[in-house]
């Protein structure tokens, strides 16, 4: 009866037939389901027509053993027996060996290959995960050592403009004396004062003074 209802469900999802799960290529079909055990749409490893099978499934992290009941095909909530594995590799081959003992060689070794396709693939993530914090620790590095040093810069660059606009002011005033060459400010008092004396003297020509 079991061989019947597998053949049955063969005939209506398998071959050229139309599934859900079936991505249709012109060489090759494969399945994307998450139970199936090698990605291929075959009559061997389908997970909905065989009714004994078994696979390994990652979740958050967490590896799980899946095994089909063919005592609870009725009740869907029932038909997968899950069983929770080890997050050491070996020891997690040391379970597949002893849950699945009475089953065949070439099955328990493709479940053992998808073992570790997954775990390889959860070591890669965490390896890119590292190195991507580690470049942003190095650009958040960078960016805060190059606003800092702008910042340094800028006050620099104030504290210049405000010495030298101080001392520009001094030697306007004079305060410097005969040190440096004459500022604009003292030039333009002294034409102020030549301009002054031209017109005193326009004013007030000599003759008109009495000794």
């Amino acid at each position: 009866m079991l061989n019947f209802s597998e053949e049955l469900i063969w005939k209506t999802i398998g071959g050229k037939e139309f599934c859900s799960f079936k991505w249709v290529t012109p060489k090759q079909n494969f399945c994307k389901n998450d139970l199936n055990l090698t990605g291929f749409c075959s009559k061997q490893f389908c997970p909905l027509s065989n009714s004994k099978y078994a696979t390994v499934v990652e979740k958050g992290g967490s590896f799980l053993l899946y095994q089909k009941d063919d005592r609870y095909g009725n009740l869907p909530d029932m038909l997968w027996k899950k069983t929770l594995l080890s997050r050491n590799y070996i020891k997690a081959i040391q379970q597949l060996d002893l849950k699945l003992a009475f089953w065949p060689k070439f099955f328990v070794h493709r479940i053992k290959q998808k073992l570790t396709k997954l775990t390889q693939k959860i070591i890669r993530n965490r390896i890119t995960n590292i190195k991507s914090e580690k470049i942003y620790k190095k650009k958040t590095t960078i960016f805060f050592k190059t606003t800092s040093s702008e910042i340094k810069t800028q006050s620099k660059i104030k504290i210049e403009a405000i010495i030298q606009n101080e001392l520009i002011n001094r030697l306007n005033m004079g305060v410097y004396g005969d040190l440096y060459p004459h500022s604009p400010i003292q030039k333009w008092k002294e034409m102020e004062k030549k301009r002054a004396y031209k017109l005193l003297k326009g004013k007030f020509p000599q003759e008109t003074f009495i000794v």
